[in-house]
């Protein structure tokens, strides 16, 4: 991308100016090494935070369209940061995620699709989306296959594991289910939900996943409590 075209042109730029104004005047790369590496470096750390920077001031005037719930503003405005991801690596499956996101809990699912699927790897809440949309339409290979890709990215994210040992549970498959949590207690260092979880399934009892609130609701599979929903819409 520019960023790192642009970030290897000053590194370059260094080595050479370095080269020959330590070498004497004949060029030297043992001298103009360091200085092109710490260019390339600074340099491309600058342009991808400046880049970044761009896309918080999206994702803040989406969040105020979305206060509004205006959603389709919202996915408009993302959409205008498309062309940041000509500049730097990954920008572009970021906002994808962010519109996937905003698309599915909306239940606006078949819209969401192709954007949770270029989603980035490490927007676990964009994949796990996916792989419970695959898990809704009886796609359980796809199912699992998103939900191994968004675990192996993103380790320590307990509901993730939790999430996917549910679907599992779900499409009667407890013992891949008791599988996935003990994998997931792995990487957690003691989780107590997880655990208690494990414990039901073990037990052949119901995995409990409402404490998790809004962070589990927002997948649709399962309803928040009426009580709830008064509060919330307050």
């Amino acid at each position: 991308m520019y960023n790192l075209l642009i970030a290897l042109g000053a590194g370059v730029v260094a080595t050479l100016l370095f080269g020959f104004a330590v070498g004497g005047g004949d060029f030297s790369l043992l001298y103009g090494i360091v200085p092109g590496v710490i260019a390339l470096l600074g340099t491309y750390f600058y342009l991808a935070r400046r880049s970044m920077k761009q896309v918080q001031a999206l994702a803040e005037q989406a969040q105020q369209q979305l206060q509004s719930r205006n959603i389709d503003r919202a996915v408009e405005i993302f959409k205008s940061g498309y062309p940041i991801g000509k500049w730097q690596f990954f920008v572009k499956a970021q906002i994808d995620a962010q519109i996937g996101t905003l698309l599915y809990v909306a239940q606006r699912f078949d819209e969401a699709e192709p954007y949770l699927k270029n989603a980035f790897a490490k927007n676990w809440t964009a994949k796990a989306m996916l792989g419970v949309l695959y898990y809704k339409r009886r796609k359980f290979d796809e199912m699992e296959r998103v939900f191994e890709e968004a675990v192996a990215a993103n380790k320590k994210e307990a509901l993730l594991w939790n999430l996917y040992a549910y679907c599992l549970w779900k499409t009667k498959q407890r013992d891949k289910a008791i599988d996935v949590l003990n994998r997931g207690l792995e990487h957690l260092d003691g989780h107590d939900k997880t655990e208690r979880n494990l414990k039901a399934l073990k037990n052949n009892r119901k995995m409990k996943m409402r404490s998790w609130n809004q962070l589990w609701y927002q997948f649709h599979l399962d309803r928040m409590p009426m009580q709830r929903q008064r509060v919330q819409f307050r």
